[in-house]
């Protein structure tokens, strides 16, 4: 069974999947308050759309000075990894991987508790890197 709509449990941001003709062709994250965000996506996985967007937000519920680093793009035919990056000095001070949630078997979204200044996604040996 494959999820077309979820609710992120850190963010609390809803992800669904819009098609047309049966094909997912759009992605609407709504953070539950302002505008959502919406992202067309390509009918084919292009590695140009490997990661799509990243923010840093506010839990929707916990400590109000804690920060939710959330990524997200489309989900390629080989396995990835997710890998959220804080960097001190310009070199890494703290890497964390991530078992991304998959949409539909076409989009990847990941959160990770804190505040990071890149993520990183690998796949298939090709890796997008996405600053914050």
């Amino acid at each position: 069974m494959t999820l077309d709509a979820a609710t992120l449990p850190m963010t609390g941001w809803t992800a669904r999947l819009h098609g047309d003709n049966g094909h997912p062709a759009r992605l609407v994250l709504d953070p539950g308050g302002g505008s959502p965000i919406t992202h067309s996506l390509l009918p084919q996985t292009a590695s140009g759309q490997l990661v799509l967007g990243a923010h840093l937000t506010r839990p929707r519920s916990g400590p109000a000075s804690g920060m939710v680093t959330l990524a997200y793009g489309v989900a390629p035919k080989a396995p990835l990894t997710v890998t959220f990056v804080r960097y001190r000095s310009w070199r890494p001070a703290g890497r964390r991987q991530t078992r991304p949630l998959i949409l539909g078997d076409r989009v990847w979204l990941a959160e990770c508790g804190g505040v990071f200044d890149e993520v990183q996604v690998t796949a298939g040996g090709h890796t997008t890197t996405r600053l914050l």
